[in-house]
């Protein structure tokens, strides 16, 4: 997905660019914008040496949401259905099949934390900059002309 915001900082070799909601965003997540929020913010490599007040465009990559899916949901029950089939399979008392089953999920749940950590939480890579985008002085005029169109309709109301 690719979207235009603008620095509001450079610290170090990284930028902070924000992304305003525009009329084709949807709820998808994909920018980690939820439907109440008016921009996102993101810590960007700074590769293109952007400025403060410039116009970038960003890729941002897409989670692969069935290997998050698996990882969350499915992956923490593997070793609690094992151990609970086991001792069913045993014939070992019911509480202890239940006990096993939690006790499989914490297993899981655990290996999901070493993955997590792993991965140091960086399930999606991360935005990259693709241009600085270069506004022609016209379109800037329209933009500010409409700006002023939109105050006065306000002020009359």
């Amino acid at each position: 997905m690719t979207e235009r915001g603008f620095i509001l900082k450079n610290k170090g070799k990284y930028a902070q660019v924000r992304i305003e909601r525009n009329s084709a965003c949807g709820s998808c997540g994909k920018c980690g914008m939820t439907e109440k929020q008016k921009h996102v913010d993101f810590y960007v490599e700074n590769t293109l040496n952007a400025k403060e007040n410039d116009i970038v465009e960003l890729d941002i990559p897409e989670a692969n949401s069935a290997k998050l899916a698996f990882v969350a949901y499915i992956l923490p029950l593997i070793p609690a259905l094992i151990l609970m089939f086991v001792s069913v399979g045993l014939h070992w008392a019911d509480w202890l099949s239940v006990l096993l089953f939690f006790a499989g999920l914490a297993v899981g749940f655990a290996v999901v934390a070493l993955i997590d950590k792993f991965h140091k939480r960086k399930w999606a890579s991360a935005p990259t900059m693709k241009s600085i985008v270069v506004i022609p002085k016209q379109e800037i005029l329209n933009s500010e002309n409409n700006n002023k169109g939109e105050q006065q309709n306000e002020q009359n109301k």
